[in-house]
């Protein structure tokens, strides 16, 4: 009769007891990256002090037990694996109570993963009784990647971000510019720090600025539903054409050929704002950093601009910015202690034949850019745009010649209109390249290797990526590279991303990514395996060994 009497006293307070526990804290998390058979989704679960959960087993037919049912496309899970429940006695039911209490994690073991399965749109339905001195009723939740750790998560993905952007500044993209900007810098040597901190938040707006107009951009295409990846612009030959074509008139202009200038007041006034820290110089030279770095990948950066193209444009914007900051850092940091600058050489007339040879690197980065033009866009119009560049070399003479600083400045003018409306009827004209793609195939080929049961090496890989190459010459054509692969049977397919490859890049986010360098194993049993961007020859290797 007393244990009846407790049972009536108990769903009576469930029925006055409402809402009084706050929701457990919850969060969701795979044991790896890409999960895969064998590896484990954990739901880490904090009650509120005071009060506990029943466990997944009950000894009172009246009491509820907590429960987790896994709802996901693609991925099969073994029955959830509970912690050792606490096993404490209620005088009022006269029993055993098994409960949960504090902090602690659900293991849900995955017996099978599908080849096109996303991990990350997972969630689980959580049902729980919570009890302090009286019980609530039962309560079901759902628990969703993320939702309740986005704040932090935004906050780690803009430092990857951060990290990322200030990596950028050793990517051999940058290494043109980064030459011009130690020049710049040889020539402020011994400025006040109010100059050099104008130069330092000129050469950070000019990054921020650029990294805005991106995001503005990407956040544009994306509205219209098209698919867009980092590095997206250099997949458009009219971009890669148009930069190869101005950085040969920069290269020209530091050999000394001719001479940028304004007119009359115009440029003495703009020669004073130099004198006075180089504003607007460093302002262009932060614009011509993001100019250049965008082709590159480095290490944190594919992760945290993966998470980028997929979220919100609020937390584009949010990554963007993240990036932005890592790039224009040094710069920062070198405007903040200008002392540092007092190491380097003191100027004189040995900067002119510095700069001269300065011209070489943008020279470099020029052949650079045509044959990636070339891959993108075939033979006739890579050899019409060398026609454009010998144009652009002889208007560029003739600037120097007719049009130099003293001289109507209506000629400088009226020689550059000319050339740019050249340019503009050539690429509607007789340039208008075409491209193909043949990624579509390559994709259904490694799905029917897939069926067949070989493991494929998946490598996404662009003509204007220079980490993509790096890794191609480096690592791939290593002796224990080369015998790794032809001891493992691993057959290895290749998408380009050179264009624009919607298949490729919604391969890509598939696993996280929207960038290359790219490279995922997939094993024989249809493990996931994706490596960092930065390759190195034992993590190639290592992750061979694990194909069969």
């Amino acid at each position: 009769m007393a244990r009846s009497f407790a049972l009536i006293f108990l769903f009576a307070s469930m029925a006055v007891a409402q809402n009084n526990m706050a929701p457990p804290k919850t969060e969701l998390f795979y044991s790896q990256e890409i999960p895969k058979a064998g590896d484990t989704l954990y739901l880490k679960v904090s009650i509120p002090q005071g009060w506990h959960i029943n466990a997944n087993m009950v000894l009172d037919d009246f009491l509820i037990p907590s429960s987790v049912e896994p709802v996901a496309e693609g991925i099969k899970f073994a029955p959830a694996l509970w912690p050792e429940p606490l096993k404490k006695y209620n005088e009022v039911l006269e029993s055993d109570l098994l409960l949960l209490q504090d902090t602690f994690t659900v293991k849900l073991p995955i017996t099978a993963v599908s080849k096109d399965y996303n991990p990350y749109n997972a969630k689980l339905k959580f049902t729980y009784q919570a009890c302090s001195n009286v019980c609530l009723a039962p309560k079901t939740i759902e628990v969703f990647f993320l939702d309740d750790n986005e704040e932090s998560s935004l906050i780690l993905y803009f430092l990857l971000a951060a990290l990322g952007g200030l990596l950028l500044n050793i990517m051999p993209c940058v290494l043109p510019i980064l030459f011009l900007k130690i020049f710049d810098l040889m020539k402020k040597t011994g400025e006040s720090r109010r100059n050099m901190l104008k130069w330092g938040l000129a050469t950070a707006a000019g990054v921020g600025f650029s990294f805005f107009v991106l995001a503005a951009l990407v956040a544009a295409i994306r509205l219209t539903g098209d698919a867009v990846g980092w590095g997206f612009q250099f997949q458009h030959p009219a971009y890669t054409a148009t930069m190869a074509l101005g950085l040969a008139v920069f290269a020209l202009n530091l050999w000394g050929a001719f001479d940028i200038w304004m007119p009359g007041n115009t440029f003495k006034i703009w020669e004073r704002t130099a004198k006075k820290g180089g504003v607007l110089g460093a302002f262009a030279y932060g614009v011509l950093l993001v100019l250049l770095s965008t082709p590159c990948s480095a290490p944190f950066l594919g992760t945290a601009v993966g998470f980028a193209f997929s979220a919100s444009i609020v937390e584009l914007f949010v990554i963007f910015a993240g990036i932005a900051i890592g790039l224009s850092l040094p710069y920062l940091i070198l405007s903040i202690f200008p002392q540092w600058t007092k190491m380097l050489p003191k100027p004189g007339h040995w900067m002119v034949v510095i700069k001269q040879f300065l011209g070489f690197p943008l020279l470099l980065t020029v052949f650079w850019l045509i044959w990636v033009f070339y891959k993108q866009a075939g033979e006739e119009a890579f050899i019409r745009l060398c026609i454009l560049l010998f144009l652009a070399s002889l208007f560029a003479w003739l600037s120097g010649l007719i049009a130099k600083p003293g001289k109507p400045w209506r000629r400088f003018v009226f020689l550059w209109l000319i050339f740019i409306l050249i340019y503009a009827l050539s690429w509607q004209i007789w340039i208008n390249p075409q491209a193909s793609s043949e990624n579509t195939e390559r994709i259904q080929q490694m799905d029917s290797l897939q069926s067949e049961g070989h493991a494929v090496w998946v490598n996404g890989t662009a003509s204007w990526c220079l980490n993509c190459k790096w890794n191609e010459k480096m690592i791939f054509k290593d002796e224990k590279v080369i015998k790794a692969f032809a001891e493992s049977n691993v057959v290895k397919i290749q998408l380009d991303y050179t264009n624009s490859s919607p298949e490729a890049l919604n391969f890509f986010k598939k696993y996280g990514r929207s960038a290359v360098p790219f490279d995922l194993l997939l094993t024989s049993s249809g493990e996931a395996i994706l490596l960092p961007e930065v390759l190195t020859v034992n993590a190639v290797i290592e992750a061979l060994e694990k194909a069969n």
